[in-house]
């Protein structure tokens, strides 16, 4: 199993191999993770948590030297009209 550069090349069996290497404690966070309401749909109706979610919060807790750096934010219209 090859390690990823990227967290785009994260895929579902790779983490399911990730954890078939890992104890009890970790099989049962991915299982907990993966059934976790996450709140309610524009219907109303609840919502589970999605692949990318479930990818990121694998990411931060086993390879978070491979989570990209936040990009820098451009001022607003109303931040850059405060500082003339």
């Amino acid at each position: 199993m090859e390690k990823p550069n990227n967290i785009k090349e994260i895929t579902f069996d790779f983490i399911l191999e990730h954890i078939k290497t890992k104890g009890a404690t970790d099989k049962s966070w991915l299982k907990k993770l993966v059934s976790k309401k996450i709140g309610q749909n524009k219907k109303g109706e609840d919502r589970t948590i999605s692949f990318v979610e479930i990818r990121n919060e694998f990411v931060k807790k086993y390879m978070p030297e491979i989570i990209p750096p936040p990009k820098e934010k451009k001022p607003t219209m109303k931040e850059k009209l405060t500082q003339l």
